[in-house]
């Protein structure tokens, strides 16, 4: 027989499906996340306080001016805003020795110079500068202020922040849009994706949507508040900058760089450290 009571239960007017919702799945869940809180709000809040802090309390790399940056979501590691840096806008252009995922993407992504910016680009620059010793790119001042003459939009992807030293940065230009950070380079923690970005204003896309609706990833981002807790800042330099000395010194035609993990040739190319690195902290 027919069960009119269950027609009441349906709502022909729904707009938006929604996943299943089971009292016997999320009571499981709050078992296992004991720790984690059972207010996911709680720990993205906490997360945003510590992580922030944490930022401002590396000693050897600073960026002035995160402060001016009011909006700020929870992203999958710093790759997550590029893909939406890419995806919002049509004319994307970088500069030449950027991170090589740019072009893994779209192997024909346009390289430009100072000279060549032109208004309707969007540039995505990375600070630490993956060339250059991981400083910041030598001709920042210019770019800067190309950019803000033609009304070039910049991101910032600063995901080598906690691995580099020695550089002072005033992030607070008008031209720069957005900062992204991540602990996947500052506890080799890639496979867990954890990021923040911070914005001048609300972009309306992928990752304010995502936090919006509370989709972000709260187990990731409860690693990210253990690790933070745990081990500090300045992690890598504090840990091996003997070891680091000590390669400096040893190995024929060896530079430092600002950032832990490489050291520069006399020709100026970097050279990765982490193997001698381990090597000397262990033996």
């Amino acid at each position: 027989m027919r069960n009119k009571n269950l027609d009441s239960f349906i709502n022909r007017n729904a707009t938006q499906k929604r996943p299943m919702y089971d009292d016997e799945v999320h009571n499981f869940h709050a078992t296992i996340t004991s720790d984690m809180s059972n207010d996911p709000n709680h720990i993205i809040n906490l997360f945003k306080i510590k992580i922030h802090k944490w930022l401002l309390s590396h000693k050897r790399i600073t960026f002035n001016g995160l402060e001016k940056f009011q909006d700020r979501n929870i992203c999958l590691g710093v790759t997550h805003q590029l893909d939406e840096v890419h995806l919002m806008n049509k004319n994307v252009v970088i500069f030449d020795g950027e991170y090589q995922y740019h072009k893994r993407l779209f192997p024909n992504i346009t390289t430009r110079t100072i000279e060549t910016l032109t208004t309707g680009d969007t540039l995505i620059i990375s600070a630490p500068f993956t060339s250059y010793d991981f400083g910041i790119h030598p001709l920042m001042p210019d770019i800067l202020s190309k950019c803000l003459e033609l009304k070039i939009p910049i991101h910032i992807d600063a995901a080598w922040y906690p691995c580099c030293r020695d550089i002072n940065f005033n992030i607070d230009h008008p031209a720069i849009k957005t900062v992204t950070f991540s602990l996947s380079k500052a506890f080799g923690l890639g496979m867990h994706r954890i990021g923040l970005r911070y914005s001048r204003k609300p972009i309306n896309g992928p990752i304010k949507i995502m936090n919006d609706f509370n989709y972000t990833n709260i187990a990731d981002v409860w690693i990210g508040l253990k690790f933070i807790e745990k081990f500090g800042t300045d992690f890598w330099w504090n840990k091996y900058e003997n070891c680091y000395n000590e390669i400096i010194q040893d190995c024929n035609n060896l530079k430092p760089s600002k950032a832990i993990h490489v050291a520069l040739t006399a020709d100026g190319k970097s050279v990765p450290t982490r193997q001698a690195l381990l090597f000397l902290f262990n033996k």
